[in-house]
């Protein structure tokens, strides 16, 4: 579905989603933040598996962020989110976000 030099995106089936593989850094944040705003801006919620990370910045977790903000209905569901970054959202408050759901 998405793929550069960093990051693999594609579809998973069992929960139907996405499942990202690479990393999310400055050089992607952009088009991650609009491929997940724009491609399923009409979908209940979304899975996202992300136990593929091998890496994610600042600007990544924002993408991530933007996209659930920018939601009319439904959530981003992150179902492997590495636990540094399960922390970084806790402590920042974006976990708490409504149309946003850290899985554990």
């Amino acid at each position: 579905m998405y793929a550069d030099s960093h990051l693999v995106i594609t579809r998973t089936q069992e929960p139907v989603g996405l499942c990202f593989a690479g990393e999310i850094d400055s050089s992607n944040a952009r088009a991650v933040a609009d491929f997940l705003s724009n491609r399923f801006a009409g979908a209940e919620d979304i899975h996202l598996d992300m136990s593929g990370l091998s890496f994610c910045d600042v600007s990544g977790i924002r993408s991530l962020i933007e996209a659930a903000e920018s939601r009319l209905q439904g959530r981003l569901m992150l179902h492997g989110l590495p636990h540094l970054l399960q922390r970084v959202m806790a402590a920042t408050g974006w976990a708490n976000l409504p149309h946003l759901v850290v899985v554990s």
